[in-house]
């Protein structure tokens, strides 16, 4: 029974003392942090050292306000998903001017095309005297009178 009682004494007072050298001066309660390890550490204090640091030196979980932020996973966060939004939202913007400009683009190509193939046969309408009037309607098979 000694046996196991020397041994919760000496695992808490390890667990006591590595959690107090870990923590923060502002999430440790009541007394300075260096004062709470040597309470811990001091032999008359053993057992006791330990579990009155853990019950009331310790901080009890999550401090609200401006001591301790609350870490938030990036799909919680409502400043990330705005921006995340934003980023979207600017992305399909630019991807729709860029659309739009290539059709702008592909539509003049196409009427600068077509006034070229008219100019070609309009050159090649001249070049020729055919049977074709200057109407563009071709008269061969009526008589000239």
């Amino acid at each position: 029974m000694s046996y196991v009682v020397l041994l919760v004494s000496v695992g808490v007072t390890i667990y006591a003392l590595v959690d107090c050298w870990r923590s923060s001066d502002d999430e440790v309660r009541g007394l300075p942090r260096l004062t709470w390890m040597i309470i811990i550490v001091f032999p008359l204090f053993w057992l006791v050292g330990g579990l009155a640091y853990l019950v009331f030196g310790r901080s009890r979980g999550v401090l609200s306000g401006p001591e301790r932020s609350r870490v938030t996973a990036p799909d919680d966060d409502p400043e990330f998903l705005y921006q995340l939004g934003q980023q979207q939202r600017r992305a399909a913007a630019e991807a729709r001017r860029d659309q739009e400009q290539r059709e702008k683009r592909e539509r003049k190509d196409r009427e600068r095309l077509e006034r070229q193939q008219r100019r070609d046969r309009k050159a090649g309408s001249d070049d020729t005297a055919g049977p074709e009037s200057a109407d563009g309607d071709d008269h061969s098979d009526h008589p000239t009178g």
